[in-house]
């Protein structure tokens, strides 16, 4: 799943993320300018684990090289390894700031970062391959996220087959699936030569990942209003929701946005042609195995209408309107009975301190 935005809106204006990015930015720029040069610049200011084992073991003259605790994270080896992280940190980094202040967030960041590269090289403590990136401080970014607001809605790109499509799924479940693919793969790679060979970090993401929780946890955070949510109506509240409330109301909605995606694909697949989608696509069949339960309630009202010999099922296409009516139903059942009208009119009688 590919982000491309949240939801929540921030206060603040995120200056300190931007300068993150523009930073990170520019010293690739000035990699990409280093030629030949580039290699020795990475074995000097990136992570070498070795280094940092010696360094904290008080090895003589080894100290210098804590420094690269620091500046590997902001360097990067290639165009894809930038722009994915600077594409998770222009999208979540913005409310962490918002919700730490400008101040706290560059030490928040730092922080994660350290210890995100800490992690790494107590795993691999002799390894000799420097390690670079703004992943493990970028992870502590989402650890902090995800407790912060597990209930905001992320639209992520979702490829199903040859159809792209974009869904709102809750932080909680975008997030905690990254976080698990994270940790599965640093538990395989425990003992495997590619920490020597080098690869993707993925201690410096479970470590930075849950810095970011705990430091979120830890950290004062300066007092906010409240928003004016009394005049907000329910359904633009409801989207707007970061909390638990919003965790439940975005599962309800992805697997309603879920359901309609595969019986949009299941009404072409038998449009177009089982054979012909076959060859295209392997797991066709087991697409119309998946679907069949889910269809087969509305074939009891109407049919199945062919044009120019391609059939139309019609009551897929039933099924696809009464699941998108019964997703949005529940959604709006769950944020009325979250935000009951006695609650929205409470000012009438004195300040209220329910959120």
């Amino acid at each position: 799943m590919l982000p491309l935005q949240d939801s929540p809106r921030t206060r603040l204006s995120p200056t300190v993320n931007l300068t993150l990015i523009g930073v990170n930015v520019l010293v690739f720029l000035y990699e990409l300018g280093l030629g030949r040069d580039l290699d020795p610049f990475i074995e000097r200011w990136g992570v070498v684990p070795a280094r940092i084992s010696a360094a904290l073991a008080g090895a003589p003259g080894a100290t210098p090289a804590l420094i690269t605790l620091v500046t590997a994270m902001f360097l990067h080896g290639g165009w894809l390894h930038l722009g994915g992280n600077m594409l998770f940190l222009w999208i979540f980094g913005d409310n962490v700031e918002d919700r730490l202040g400008h101040l706290r967030y560059v030490l928040f960041y730092l922080v994660c970062g350290v210890i995100a590269n800490l992690a790494q090289v107590l795993v691999a403590p002799d390894s000799t391959v420097p390690a670079i990136g703004a992943s493990g401080a970028i992870a502590g970014v989402l650890g902090a996220y995800v407790i912060t607001y597990p209930g905001a809605t992320v639209s992520v790109v979702l490829p199903l087959f040859f159809l792209f499509t974009i869904i709102d799924v809750p932080a909680l479940i975008v997030i905690g699936l990254w976080f698990i693919s994270q940790f599965f793969n640093g538990i395989a790679s425990l003992g495997a030569p590619s920490l020597e060979a080098g690869g993707v970090a993925w201690w410096a993401h479970i470590g930075g990942f849950i810095a970011g929780m705990v430091l979120m946890t830890l950290m004062p955070k300066p007092v906010q209003a409240p928003r004016d949510l009394w005049s907000v109506s329910l359904e633009r509240r409801a989207k707007e929701e970061t909390g638990l409330i919003g965790v439940a109301m975005g599962v309800v909605s992805t697997i309603s946005d879920l359901v309609q995606v595969v019986i949009v694909l299941r009404m072409i697949i038998v449009f177009v042609g089982y054979r012909l989608m076959s060859q295209l696509i392997p797991l066709v069949n087991d697409l119309l195995i998946v679907t069949t339960p889910l269809v087969r309630p509305f074939a009891r009202f109407v049919g199945v209408l062919r044009i120019g010999g391609h059939p139309i099922e019609l009551y897929s296409l039933l099924a696809l309107c009464a699941y998108y009516l019964i997703g949005a139903a529940l959604v709006w059942m769950i944020a009325a009975l979250a935000y009951r009208p006695s609650r929205r009119y409470g000012r009438r009688y004195g300040p209220l301190d329910l959120y």
